[in-house]
Protein backbone atom coordinates (compact mmCIF):
# COMPACT_ATOMS: atom_id res chain seq x y z
CA UNK A 1 0.00 0.00 0.00
CA UNK A 2 1.38 3.41 -0.91
CA UNK A 3 1.37 6.39 1.42
CA UNK A 4 -1.36 8.04 -0.68
CA UNK A 5 -3.53 4.89 -0.55
CA UNK A 6 -3.09 4.74 3.24
CA UNK A 7 -4.16 8.37 3.51
CA UNK A 8 -7.22 7.66 1.34
CA UNK A 9 -8.20 4.66 3.51
CA UNK A 10 -8.04 6.70 6.70
CA UNK A 11 -9.89 9.68 5.24
CA UNK A 12 -12.65 7.38 3.94
CA UNK A 13 -12.92 5.77 7.39
CA UNK A 14 -13.43 9.11 9.10
CA UNK A 15 -15.87 10.27 6.41
CA UNK A 16 -18.05 7.26 7.34
CA UNK A 17 -17.97 8.53 10.93
CA UNK A 18 -19.07 11.98 9.75
CA UNK A 19 -15.65 13.55 10.31
CA UNK A 20 -13.52 15.41 7.81
CA UNK A 21 -9.85 14.78 8.35
CA UNK A 22 -6.53 14.90 6.56
CA UNK A 23 -3.56 12.91 7.75
CA UNK A 24 0.10 12.18 7.20
CA UNK A 25 1.11 15.71 6.22
CA UNK A 26 4.37 15.42 8.16
CA UNK A 27 4.01 12.39 10.42
CA UNK A 28 3.26 8.74 9.80
CA UNK A 29 0.95 8.29 12.79
CA UNK A 30 -2.44 9.69 13.79
CA UNK A 31 -4.59 8.93 16.82
CA UNK A 32 -8.26 9.63 17.51
CA UNK A 33 -10.96 8.78 20.03
CA UNK A 34 -14.11 7.12 18.71
CA UNK A 35 -16.58 6.95 21.56
CA UNK A 36 -14.71 5.18 24.35
CA UNK A 37 -12.13 3.67 21.99
CA UNK A 38 -8.71 5.17 21.34
CA UNK A 39 -7.61 4.21 17.84
CA UNK A 40 -4.42 4.98 15.97
CA UNK A 41 -3.25 4.56 12.40
CA UNK A 42 0.41 4.18 11.51
CA UNK A 43 1.98 3.89 8.09
CA UNK A 44 5.30 2.09 7.65
CA UNK A 45 6.82 3.45 4.46
CA UNK A 46 9.57 0.80 4.38
CA UNK A 47 7.14 -2.13 4.60
CA UNK A 48 4.27 -0.25 2.86
CA UNK A 49 1.84 -1.37 5.57
CA UNK A 50 -0.96 0.59 7.18
CA UNK A 51 -1.61 -0.53 10.76
CA UNK A 52 -4.74 0.25 12.74
CA UNK A 53 -4.37 -0.04 16.50
CA UNK A 54 -7.12 0.00 19.12
CA UNK A 55 -6.05 0.54 22.71
CA UNK A 56 -6.98 -2.41 24.93
CA UNK A 57 -5.28 -1.53 28.21
CA UNK A 58 -2.65 0.84 29.61
CA UNK A 59 -0.62 -0.27 32.65
CA UNK A 60 0.53 2.35 35.16
CA UNK A 61 3.88 0.59 35.52
CA UNK A 62 5.70 -2.22 33.77
CA UNK A 63 3.71 -5.47 34.06
CA UNK A 64 5.35 -8.66 35.28
CA UNK A 65 6.40 -11.23 32.67
CA UNK A 66 3.79 -13.76 33.83
CA UNK A 67 1.02 -11.18 33.24
CA UNK A 68 2.27 -10.65 29.68
CA UNK A 69 2.59 -14.41 29.15
CA UNK A 70 -0.99 -14.94 30.32
CA UNK A 71 -2.36 -12.27 28.00
CA UNK A 72 -0.47 -13.53 24.97
CA UNK A 73 -1.43 -17.11 25.91
CA UNK A 74 -5.10 -16.19 25.48
CA UNK A 75 -4.62 -14.67 22.02
CA UNK A 76 -6.41 -16.45 19.19
CA UNK A 77 -8.34 -15.52 16.05
CA UNK A 78 -11.53 -15.67 18.10
CA UNK A 79 -10.21 -13.27 20.76
CA UNK A 80 -8.31 -10.88 18.48
CA UNK A 81 -10.93 -10.23 15.79
CA UNK A 82 -8.58 -11.09 12.94
CA UNK A 83 -5.83 -8.85 14.27
CA UNK A 84 -3.05 -9.45 16.73
CA UNK A 85 -2.29 -8.29 20.24
CA UNK A 86 0.73 -5.98 20.50
CA UNK A 87 2.44 -4.75 23.67
CA UNK A 88 4.31 -1.43 23.59
CA UNK A 89 7.04 -1.73 26.22
CA UNK A 90 7.77 2.01 26.15
CA UNK A 91 4.22 3.08 27.09
CA UNK A 92 3.11 -0.16 28.85
CA UNK A 93 0.06 -0.45 26.58
CA UNK A 94 -1.70 -3.31 24.85
CA UNK A 95 -3.21 -2.75 21.42
CA UNK A 96 -5.27 -4.84 19.06
CA UNK A 97 -3.57 -4.30 15.71
CA UNK A 98 -4.67 -5.05 12.17
CA UNK A 99 -2.25 -4.61 9.29
CA UNK A 100 -3.25 -3.76 5.74
CA UNK A 101 -0.70 -4.46 3.02
CA UNK A 102 -3.05 -3.59 0.17
CA UNK A 103 -5.79 -1.04 -0.22
CA UNK A 104 -9.19 -2.60 0.42
CA UNK A 105 -12.71 -1.39 -0.23
CA UNK A 106 -13.94 1.43 1.99
CA UNK A 107 -16.65 -0.77 3.58
CA UNK A 108 -14.20 -3.62 4.27
CA UNK A 109 -11.73 -1.22 5.89
CA UNK A 110 -14.41 0.56 7.93
CA UNK A 111 -15.97 -2.65 9.21
CA UNK A 112 -12.56 -4.15 9.93
CA UNK A 113 -11.62 -1.18 12.11
CA UNK A 114 -14.87 -0.04 13.66
CA UNK A 115 -15.23 -2.63 16.42
CA UNK A 116 -18.26 -0.88 17.89
CA UNK A 117 -20.12 -1.31 14.61
CA UNK A 118 -18.96 -4.90 14.25
CA UNK A 119 -20.04 -5.76 17.80
CA UNK A 120 -23.50 -4.24 17.34
CA UNK A 121 -23.92 -6.14 14.04
CA UNK A 122 -23.00 -9.41 15.79
CA UNK A 123 -25.45 -8.67 18.62
CA UNK A 124 -28.28 -8.10 16.12
CA UNK A 125 -27.49 -11.39 14.38
CA UNK A 126 -27.59 -13.30 17.65
CA UNK A 127 -31.04 -11.93 18.62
Amino acid sequence: MTREEAKQQIEAFFRRLGEKASFFDEKMYVESRIGETLIGFEYDETEEILSAQALIYRFRSEPKDKVLDAIFGEESDATSGGGRVVFNSETFTFYLQRDFKEKVGENVFYEGINLEQRNSDESRRES
